[in-house]
Parts: C-alpha cells; sequence; structure tokens
C-alpha cells in the first residue's frame, strides 16, 4: 500500500541507499581533504551543470578532485524503482537532484551524517537508515542544489557504500531501510501534530526506532506490541493504534533481516548521547536489567 506523504520527501534518502547498493570500485586515494581516504560521491543524474556546481561547492569539492570512477549517478528511475512501493509516483517527480559523498572513517567511529539544503529529512534518520543497511565507520554529507526533502539520498548514500566495501546490499535489505526512513518520517510528522504528545523532538521519536530495532535484531521472539508499549514509555512517546500497526509491520521486516547488533547498538547511543545532551536520559540498558545486574553482584558478594 502506497503512503502519501510531503512531496519529494523521499527522493534524496533514495539517492543515498541507492549510491551504496551497487558495482564494485577499488576506492583510490584523492586530493585535497579527502586525501589517503576511501571516498564515493553519488550525484543525481539530473543536476544541470550550474546545480551540480552549487553541489560541489556545497561539499567543498572541485571538480575533477574525486576520480571518476568513483562517481556514480543515481537516475530517477532508480528512484521510482526503490520509492514507488512507498509513495505516490507522481511525487517522486521527474528529476533526480540529491547528491551523497561518503568517505571512510576511522574504525569504531560509527556512522556521521551532515546535511545541507535538506529540510525534511533529519541527520539521525539517515544515520539510523544506514546502520540496518548494514553500513559502519563512515562520514556521509548529503547535499541538495536547493532546499530539498532529502529522502532519495538513501538510495545515493547505500549504494556508495555498497561500492566502498565491494558488497552488494541485498534487496530486502535496502527496502527495508527505505521502509524505515520513510515510517520514521512518517511517524514524526503525525506524532508531532498530535495534541496528546506535547512537545516531542525528532530525537526521540529516532531513538525510539533505533531502540525496538534493536530490540528486534537481539531477538525474533519479542512480543512486538509489548515491545512498542514499552518503547512508547521509555522515550515519552504516545502513538495512535493506526501508528502502532504501522511499526508493528516495520518490525516485523526488520526482524527478518541478519542485522547487525552491535552496529545498530552503537548507532543507537549515539542518538541517546544526543538525547542526553538535551536533558532526557535513556541507556541502551533498561532499567529491570540493571536492577537484574545489582541482584547479581550482592549475591555474588553474600555467598563468598
Amino acid at each position: 500500500m502506497k503512503r502519501y506523504i510531503k512531496k519529494g520527501t523521499v527522493i534524496a534518502l533514495t539517492a543515498a541507499i541507492v549510491a551504496t547498493a551497487g558495482q564494485t570500485v577499488a576506492f583510490a586515494a584523492t586530493e585535497g581533504d579527502y586525501d589517503s581516504k576511501e571516498t564515493y560521491l553519488s550525484l543525481g543524474a539530473d543536476l544541470s551543470e550550474s546545480e551540480k556546481a552549487t553541489v560541489y561547492e556545497l561539499l567543498g569539492l572541485k571538480e575533477g578532485e574525486i576520480p571518476e570512477d568513483q562517481i556514480q549517478k543515481v537516475t530517477n528511475d532508480e528512484e521510482h524503482e526503490y520509492l514507488d512501493s512507498y509513495i505516490p509516483s507522481s511525487q517522486i517527480g521527474s528529476r533526480a537532484l540529491s547528491s551523497v559523498l561518503v568517505t571512510e572513517a576511522a574504525d569504531g567511529k560509527g556512522i556521521d551524517v551532515t546535511t545541507k539544503n535538506i529540510g525534511y529529512c533529519t541527520e539521525g534518520m539517515y544515520e539510523n537508515a544506514l546502520a540496518t543497511a548494514g553500513a559502519k565507520d563512515i562520514d556521509v554529507v548529503v547535499v541538495g542544489p536547493f532546499e530539498i526533502s532529502g529522502t532519495a539520498a538513501l538510495v545515493g548514500a547505500i549504494k556508495a557504500y555498497s561500492e566502498k566495501t565491494g558488497e552488494k546490499v541485498d534487496e530486502e535489505t535496502v527496502d527495508a531501510a527505505i521502509d524505515e526512513m520513510v515510517t520514521t518520517g512518517e511517524l514524526k510528522d503525525s506524532i508531532t501534530e498530535s495534541a496528546q504528545n506535547g512537545e516531542v523532538s525528532d530525537e526521540e521519536i529516532e531513538g525510539m526506532v533505533a531502540w525496538l530495532k534493536e530490540q528486534v535484531a537481539n531477538s525474533s521472539d519479542e512480543d512486538l506490541d509489548a515491545l512498542i508499549d514499552e518503547g512508547e514509555q521509555k522515550f515519552g512517546v504516545s502513538l495512535t493504534e493506526d501508528e502502532q500497526s504501522q511499526l508493528r509491520e516495520l518490525l516485523r521486516k526488520l526482524s527478518s533481516l541478519n542485522l547487525d547488533v552491535k552496529s545498530l547498538k552503537d548507532q543507537a547511543q549515539s542518538i541517546y548521547n544526543k538525547l542526553d545532551d538535551m536533558g532526557i536520559h535513556i541507556s541502551s540498558e533498561d532499567a529491570n536489567g540493571i536492577i537484574q545486574k545489582i541482584i547479581a553482584m550482592l549475591k555474588g558478594f553474600l555467598n563468598k
């Protein structure tokens, strides 16, 4: 069933995902700020020359700085291929514009996303979806030549990451990552507009999705209804029955994938850290788990 969301919302996201789901390319050292780092650039195939110049300027690049064999274009056909299941074809449009630069990062750094001229998709939404796609230890910059939603850029980012690693991301995982980002965006819209939720931040919604994803990755036997209820309480979010149903379907899809639990934990923790800076204290371990550890420790002392 197609979901009717804001026009253009998914387009930049798709560019980011497609950028990691393609052929194998060896990454060579490049000039300037990207010297000795593996980089991959995904460009919207329909950028005009002036729009492309704007994209390069926003990325801090000069044309020719990235070798041609490390640049790939995401087409409007690819955007429709990945997005038509989620939004009306008319909303995807006929021009591929969003562009993504993926640069390797130090081992253990995780996924760090920066956006420029992206008005709908947040950095946390990209980071969560890329973690689902199996990405790790990369810096990502998502750019529009002017203000765009940014959703199709995820296709570009996944395609670029796949190029970097030489490992093709399977279609089911790409679909799940896109579904996750679309669902998160729709929840963000409906939850923040709901009077019963009061002030709910993007980070709280992203944190809830990341936490739920982490739980189903740990075990496919989780009671999804109970898990969603716990997630609502943990992150201070109230969901309608329709929103719960939408989230339940996404979690079922994610639970069928071979997700990297450690990578998901690391990415979830980065969101918890942002929440902590906002005065909202969330741990990747729930209170019951901590209490059980304390009890076990006390028993250990008493039995000595």
